[in-house]
C-alpha cells in the first residue's frame, strides 16, 4: 500500500497531541515533517511540546521546525485559558527531549519537502494559517505540490470562542482567508463536525485504564481539558461530552470513508465588528455557483465509533518501555 505523504501543522495543544497518537501511528501516512505555530500556546510553548510528543511517541525521526510566532497583521491571541500555560493542562514531562527543531523554519521546510517529494502532498492544517499563507505567498509554486490541505477550523453557523468564529480563523483571518481563495484544494473540517466526534466521562476513564505513557498523558490531558471547557465555554451544557477538534481532522487524512463531504463556495471575514473570522459558507448556493468552482470541501459528518476504534487501538499500541521520556 502506498502511504499518504503528509507534512502536519500544528500549535500543539491538548488536542493536537491526542490527534498525534493517530497520524504518528499510522501504517496510511509517511510523516514527512511537523511545521508550528503560535496558537493554543505561544510558538516555544508548542514547538517544545511537538518535540516532546514525537519522542514520547517514538518518532523522533520526523523533522520538527518552529513557525510563525504571531498572525500575519495581527497581535497574537492563544488559548492558554483552555490549554494550560503549558499548553497540555497539568501534564507535565519527565524531561525535556534532547531532539531540537530543524536549523530552517517551517515555511523553508514546508517548501524543501514540497520541492523534493515524487507525490504531491496532504498538508494537515490543524493551527492557524499562518505557516500555509507565508508558503503560499512567497513560494507560489509550491501550491502545485499540495494535493490538499485538510483543516481543522470554520463552521456554517456557530463559533468558539465567538458566537460565529471558529479559534483557528479567529486567531488570523487574514491567513485563513488567503489559504482558502489560493485555488489549492481546501478540506474544511468545521466545528459543526467536530463536535460530533467527542469523549464521554466513560470514554475519558477508558483510556485511563491504559498502562502506557501515551495513553496516560492522554487521560491526563482530556481530564484537564473536559475541566476548562466546561468552564470557559459552557460546555457541558451545550455539548454531548469533550470535542477532540483535531483528532476528527488527522481521522480524515487516515481513514476518509468515515466521512462525508459536500462543497461550498467559502470565504473569511476580515473586517467585521462582530463577525470577524466568520467563515461564509453559501450552504444553500445562493450565488449559484457551479460545483465544480467551488472552493471548500466541507466535511459535514463523522462516524464516532469508526474514529474512537482507531484512536483507542492507536493507544493501547503504545509499548510500556521503550520510550526516550514520559510523565
Amino acid at each position: 500500500m502506498n502511504k499518504i505523504p503528509v507534512i502536519i501543522d500544528c500549535d500543539t495543544g491538548i488536542d493536537d497531541m491526542i490527534s498525534f497518537a493517530v497520524t504518528l501511528t499510522s501504517d496510511k501516512l509517511n510523516i514527512l515533517g511537523i511545521t508550528t505555530a503560535a496558537g493554543n500556546q505561544v510558538v516555544d510553548i508548542t514547538t517544545q511540546n511537538t518535540l516532546n510528543g514525537v519522542t514520547i511517541m517514538g518518532r523522533t525521526d520526523i523533522p520538527v521546525a518552529r513557525g510563525a510566532e504571531k498572525p500575519l497583521s495581527r497581535p497574537l491571541r492563544d488559548a492558554g485559558y483552555i490549554h494550560g500555560e503549558n499548553g497540555l493542562g497539568t501534564y507535565r514531562f519527565a524531561e525535556m527531549t534532547a531532539k531540537q527543531p530543524e536549523d530552517v523554519d517551517a515555511v523553508e521546510l514546508m517548501r524543501s519537502l514540497l520541492a523534493a517529494s515524487e507525490e504531491k502532498v496532504v498538508i494537515l492544517a490543524i493551527a492557524p494559517l499562518t505557516n500555509v499563507a507565508r508558503l503560499l505567498m512567497d513560494h507560489p509554486e509550491a501550491g502545485e505540490k499540495i494535493d490538499k490541505i485538510v483543516f481543522m477550523g470554520g463552521s456554517l453557523r456557530t463559533g468558539n470562542p465567538t458566537p460565529v468564529s471558529t479559534f483557528n480563523v479567529l486567531a488570523d483571518p487574514e491567513a485563513a482567508r488567503y489559504v482558502m481563495k489560493s485555488g489549492v484544494p481546501f478540506h474544511m473540517c468545521p466545528l459543526d463536525t467536530t463536535r460530533e466526534l467527542y469523549l464521554t466521562a466513560e470514554d475519558i476513564e477508558s483510556i485511563g485504564k491504559i498502562s502506557n505513557p501515551v495513553a496516560q498523558m492522554n487521560y491526563e490531558m482530556c481530564r484537564f481539558y473536559n475541566d476548562a471547557v466546561n468552564k470557559n465555554n459552557n460546555a457541558d451544557k451545550r455539548f454531548k461530552g469533550l470535542c477532540i477538534h483535531d483528532l476528527c481532522a488527522a481521522a480524515y487524512v487516515t481513514d476518509p470513508q468515515l466521512f462525508t463531504t459536500v462543497k461550498y463556495q467559502g470565504d473569511v471575514e476580515t473586517e467585521g465588528e462582530l463577525t470577524l473570522g466568520f467563515t461564509v459558507l453559501d450552504y444553500e448556493n445562493i450565488r449559484q455557483v457551479p460545483e465544480e468552482e467551488r472552493n471548500v470541501t466541507f466535511i459535514r459528518s463523522v462516524d464516532r465509533e469508526g474514529v474512537l476504534k482507531i484512536y483507542f487501538e492507536a493507544l493501547k499500541s503504545f509499548e510500556e518501555q521503550g520510550e526516550e521520556i514520559n510523565g
